[in-house]
Formats: structure tokens, C-alpha cells, sequence
């Protein structure tokens, strides 16, 4: 009758994302860095500072997209199994799943009744 339970632990995914959004910020640092030695170098600097400061700011922005990207693959993989494991809950206990839904309305019906 009682089902293992399937429900991952959130502290390893939690710290992995905490990580990433850090490995991210960086990267959104060094590159508001960049863009600012590339105005700098360009009001004041010839051609070879400028190419060079360029260059470095469109290899951050290259791997700063290519983050973003595995990122929101990350995302919305983590959202699946979400949706997965919700949906295996309420099929392995429905009566639950409905007592918390009614309860849930209940309280969204008190809730706006109120007014």
C-alpha cells in the first residue's frame, strides 16, 4: 500500500544551480567589463586595442549565449520531471490529491468571498 517515496533531494540540484547562477553573474560581469575596455579603447586607443578588446567581447558574449542556452535546457528538463512526478503522485494516491485540491479551493473560495 505505501509507495517508496520518489522525491528527489532539492540541497544537490539546489547548490549545483546556486553555482551556475554564480558561473553566470561572473560572466555577466567580465563582460560589462569588456564592454567597458571596449569604449575606453576605442575613444583613446588606435586600431589594434580596439580589435582586440573586441574580439574578447565577442568570444564572452559567444560563450555567455552558449550558457544561457544549456541553462534553459537545464530548466526546462528540471520542469518535465516535475511535471512527471506530480503526475505519477496523484496517480499512485488520487484521494489525496483531491482532498488537497478541494481543501485548496476551499481556501481560494474564503479567500475571495472575503472581498
Amino acid at each position: 500500500m505505501n509507495a517508496p517515496s520518489t522525491t528527489p533531494t532539492t540541497s544537490a540540484p539546489a547548490a549545483s544551480s546556486t553555482n551556475a547562477d554564480d558561473r553566470v553573474a561572473q560572466r555577466l560581469r567580465t563582460l560589462a567589463d569588456d564592454a567597458e575596455a571596449l569604449l575606453k579603447a576605442t575613444a583613446r586607443a588606435g586600431d589594434e586595442k580596439f580589435d582586440a578588446t573586441r574580439d574578447r567581447l565577442r568570444d564572452e558574449l559567444q560563450h555567455l549565449r552558449a550558457r544561457l542556452g544549456e541553462l534553459e535546457a537545464d530548466a526546462s528538463e528540471r520542469i518535465r520531471r516535475a511535471g512527471r512526478q506530480t503526475d505519477e503522485a496523484v496517480h499512485a494516491h488520487p484521494y489525496t490529491a483531491m482532498g488537497a485540491a478541494a481543501i485548496a479551493g476551499v481556501m481560494l473560495g474564503f479567500l475571495l468571498g472575503r472581498r
